[in-house]
């Protein structure tokens, strides 16, 4: 944690308005861009509503019960506060979406209407391919691949956000490499 995240929680934890609404501000689109993201995961189209909502629930439990949930930020592991923000925006709305059932829901139309990050004209056959293979990836194994590799989080951060041990992380980051390895293979040899 560096000294100006020090200084800026002090001063929040202080209820110095000044202070939090320069952490808001400083930590918004983090916290917004955050949200679209695990949402788009999900292959979600969500409303403005449902984001501000989400949004607003974030920013509503750190200073819920005094700054509690602030209060508990320790910057340990080299773990910035933003990196911190990151995971909770994550976990915030995985429960948003547990809480309304949008991680069981199916989708209405094919993943191919949804843009992807990369434009497939750029991709040769075996990037076209492992593309293919994570769209087809359930929701809770996209996330875990996301976490791990887009994201780049420790095995300890995902077991956080996802509410699993550590070995569960690994465990399913293990069967889920595997099965994207067994779909390129088949993909290969046709």
């Amino acid at each position: 944690m560096t000294e100006k995240e020090k200084n800026l929680i002090a001063d929040c934890l202080k209820g110095e308005d000044r202070s939090w609404d320069n952490f808001v501000r400083q930590y918004s689109a983090l916290i917004y861009h955050r949200i679209k993201t695990t949402l788009t995961l999900h292959h979600l189209d969500p409303s403005q509503h449902l984001i501000d909502d989400i949004f607003q629930d974030i920013f509503l439990s750190l200073v819920k019960d005094d700054y509690a949930q602030l209060r508990r930020f320790r910057g340990d592991h080299n773990c910035t506060l933003a990196s911190w923000l990151r995971m909770i925006a994550t976990r915030r709305t995985i429960d948003h979406l547990r809480k309304f059932d949008f991680l069981t829901e199916q989708l209405d139309e094919p993943l191919e209407n949804h843009p992807t990050e990369i434009p497939e004209r750029h991709l040769d056959n075996e990037q076209s391919g492992l593309l293919e293979a994570l769209r087809n990836l359930p929701p809770h194994e996209r996330i875990i691949i996301d976490l791990f590799f887009r994201e780049e989080l420790p095995a300890k951060d995902v077991a956080s956000i996802l509410r699993m041990s550590v070995g569960a992380v690994y465990t399913q980051k293990s069967r889920i490499l595997a099965k994207l390895r067994e779909t390129l293979k088949k993909t290969a040899s046709l």
